[in-house]
């Protein structure tokens, strides 16, 4: 019996489940190796400013974005939908520099530490710079009429007892401590000519209302920085640290001297801002934001 011919099978179809997804933009525009490192330096460097080295640009992001364009006239832009960004070309870096710093900023400058056309993927950067109202020692970003000048203050006794106060000239090294009543903290900062004054960090982000009262009379910018800096043991071992000793006996302190805990926050900070490579190694970068001690903050 002839056999009936059989119709041609039809290739099997595809159904478009099979197919590969078409490629998309990431989810999370933050989530990427570049901003990854950015916020990687962004959280060891709380309380600052960070310029990003990309290529000829320093590129700021969220709200340093946002704070910084509105402050010096930057052209506020978007590095992609959602995240705000703002530049400045490498080559006026100390005209901008000048700029933050008079605005209040404090600042924290990250290199591209390798060539970027000899880099084998994200490209090394280091934060190489951190400069403060209280800490500048570069001659192109201080005014021929003042000092760069850095103070902490502190109640060690409590809110009831005299304040420790340590001051530091950088220019010199000259180092001076002491204790005051409160009511005369503002005027000797101002005589001494302290631009920017550290005290321990609180909920609020500014000091507490009894420290405000002493700051009242000081123009100098306030920098909080955690609390724990001021406790006599971690503040005795920075001092220790410092200056390669093993007793402040030589400097007139005893090792509870209630005056080692503005002291070594100071130390601690100026430590993070003068080798900032070594003090993010060690965890002390330092932290919180800047105010105005004149204006109560």
């Amino acid at each position: 019996m002839p056999t009936k011919p059989t119709a041609p099978q039809s290739p099997p179809l595809k159904l478009a489940i099979d197919a590969p997804a078409p490629a998309s933009a990431p989810s999370n525009p933050r989530d990427t190796p570049a901003m990854r490192q950015y916020y990687r330096f962004k959280k060891a460097h709380p309380g600052c400013v960070l310029l990003f080295r990309i290529g000829d640009f320093y590129e700021m992001f969220d709200e340093d974005a946002v704070k910084v364009s509105a402050a010096i006239g930057l052209t506020l832009t978007q590095r992609t939908a959602g995240v705000p960004m703002a530049g400045l070309p490498f080559h006026q870096l100390e005209n901008y520099l000048r700029k933050l710093l008079a605005a209040g900023f404090r600042v924290a400058v990250c290199e591209q530490t390798e060539d970027a056309a000899l880099a084998k993927g994200l490209v090394e950067r280091n934060v190489t710079r951190v400069l403060t109202p209280g800490t500048l020692v570069d001659d192109g970003l201080i005014a021929d009429d003042r000092v760069a000048c850095v103070g902490a203050v502190c109640f060690p006794r409590g809110d009831d007892g005299p304040v420790a106060v340590a001051v530091v000239e950088l220019s010199s090294g000259q180092f001076s401590v002491m204790e005051l009543q409160p009511r005369d903290v503002g005027d000797e900062l101002s005589r001494l000519g302290v631009c920017e004054v550290l005290y321990p960090e609180t909920l609020t982000g500014t000091p507490t209302e009894r420290l405000s009262a002493a700051l009242a009379t000081c123009p100098a910018s306030t920098t909080p920085i955690p609390q724990w800096h001021f406790r006599t043991e971690e503040a005795r071992e920075s001092l220790l640290k410092q200056f390669g000793v093993l007793t402040l006996a030589a400097f007139g302190l005893e090792d509870d001297d209630p005056l080692i805990t503005a002291a070594g926050a100071l130390v601690r900070y100026l430590r993070a801002t003068q080798s900032p490579d070594r003090a993010a190694s060690e965890g002390a970068a330092p932290g919180g934001h800047a105010g105005s001690a004149a204006a109560g903050s």
